[in-house]
């Protein structure tokens, strides 16, 4: 029996295959695109090679689309069809693919913590449930399962630093901000191509306001992500939101056209990324021209391709905001058609949250604010559920704030507008809604000093 560098055991016929399989991996948790093509070729030596084939199903996972899920349940299919029943590990890991497969995610997800619990280097088990437990919005899972076998690791077991990305993620998003950059900058020294571990480290900066040294960061020569897949646009989204906050929103537009939206305009983290650049610009008075005609198109063509809960928000985001009223009215019958799906983590949210929300932003676009804040306000504490981070997730915090000016609902504007202050100091635009709020209020002393804050709010970044 081989085993892989990290000493578990594997099925496989030819030492080559392994190796060209782990190749396959670090391609692949470095978001290079080429990693479908160096696991292809691991088949030349082993055709039935079972982690393989299951990698090949995670691989074909990431698209987020129901079109490619018969192609992972026959990865299934042959992977247990090759498999040793005593591989337990392998055949959970083949149990998380077919829940994967069928849209049950948190049965996927039950599947990689029991691998872990007794196979705690099983590196492609915590990276599969890392991603893939980002989108239940679950924070605390997150970090309790890297905490959870942090302790069997070491600098000199391979791919530590990605365990320390890992880590930074998963304290970030708890509020553990210094310990999180700590392991960031750690995991970022020792394999500076993470793109992970760098828009974790991102995300720490733009939590604390940190706006510049989030741009020095993230701003550098496209040319050296020349070779990753579409994992990089989201971290130029990241390069984009530090300039949004700072008010340079010429800037901003510049790296949505350049860097954020390219080629690849019809994969779902490019449609997130896209229509909430464009919304947060919208919000703070940018015209962005015709930006939103690109982002429509596929969000018609994604009608019924329900897999995400936080891309089919951005869609409905992107119709409405588009006007597009019919194609609206579409997608939310096959959104409450899709809510019917039985064990299915996104369908479970879809009724209580999904739909809600999308009545609220489709009330949010045709000036009906009063409807909108009677949608979103309510939500406004369960926005975790639909996934993403804090930081993605704020985009409704801003639409909520805007729908409470427009509704006149100063009170809760200023609720709204007091808590994202808190958190995030150093926002010139919402210093100076605060300050417009403040005074439509009658509370002209305090709308004043609001105004100084978002003046030196522009001066010390």
């Amino acid at each position: 029996m081989l085993t892989d560098s990290r000493g578990l055991e594997i099925t496989c016929s030819d030492p080559k295959a392994l190796d060209i399989y782990e190749s396959s991996l670090l391609d692949l948790w470095n978001y290079r695109i080429k990693a479908p093509k160096t696991l292809k070729a691991a088949f030349d030596h082993d055709a039935d090679f079972p982690m393989a084939h299951i990698v090949r199903g995670y691989i074909m996972s990431m698209l987020e689309s129901v079109v490619v899920r018969p192609k992972m349940l026959a990865s299934v299919e042959h992977a247990r069809a090759h498999l040793d029943p005593a591989q337990r590990r392998e055949l959970m890991h083949a149990d998380a693919l077919a829940g994967l497969a069928t849209g049950n995610i948190t049965a996927a997800c039950a599947s990689w913590e029991n691998i872990l619990a007794d196979y705690p280097h099983d590196l492609l088990a915590l990276k599969m449930h890392h991603h893939v437990n980002f989108w239940t919005g679950r924070n605390y899972v997150i970090r309790n399962t890297v905490t959870g076998v942090f302790d069997a690791w070491d600098a000199s077991m391979p791919g530590f630093s990605f365990v320390l990305g890992m880590m930074c993620f998963g304290l970030e998003e708890c509020g553990e901000y210094s310990r999180a950059e700590a392991f960031g900058r750690r995991a970022i020294d020792m394999n500076g191509d993470d793109l992970w571990a760098i828009h974790s480290v991102a995300h720490v900066l733009e939590m604390q306001g940190r706006l510049d040294e989030g741009i020095t960061l993230l701003d550098r020569d496209p040319a050296e992500w020349a070779d990753r897949n579409p994992f990089q646009g989201h971290n130029w989204w990241h390069l984009a939101l530090f300039a949004l906050e700072k008010g340079d929103y010429d800037y901003v537009l510049k790296i949505y056209d350049e860097r954020v939206i390219t080629s690849n305009t019809e994969f779902f983290l490019d449609i997130q990324n896209g229509a909430s650049l464009l919304k947060r610009l919208e919000l703070q008075g940018v015209n962005v021209g015709g930006r939103w005609d690109g982002l429509t198109e596929y969000a018609e063509k994604q009608i019924g391709d329900h897999v995400l809960s936080f891309t089919d928000l951005h869609s409905c985001l992107a119709l409405a905001a588009n006007k597009q009223h019919d194609v609206v009215e579409k997608y939310l019958v096959s959104l409450k058609s899709f809510a019917a799906t039985p064990d299915n983590y996104s369908a479970s949210i879809t009724n209580s949250v999904v739909i809600p929300m999308c009545e609220g932003l489709v009330a949010f676009e045709s000036g009906d604010f009063d409807a909108a804040l009677a949608r979103l306000w309510p939500l406004r504490d369960q926005w975790s559920a639909i996934g993403g981070s804090h930081a993605q997730r704020d985009l409704f915090t801003q639409i909520l704030i805007d729908a409470a000016i427009g509704a006149k609902a100063y009170g809760r504007a200023q609720t709204l507008l007091s808590q994202r202050l808190t958190l995030r100091p150093n926002s010139v635009g919402s210093w100076n809604k605060y300050a417009d709020v403040l005074k439509a209020a009658g509370d002209t002393e305090h709308a004043q000093r609001a105004a100084i804050a978002a003046i030196a709010a522009q001066n010390i970044h």
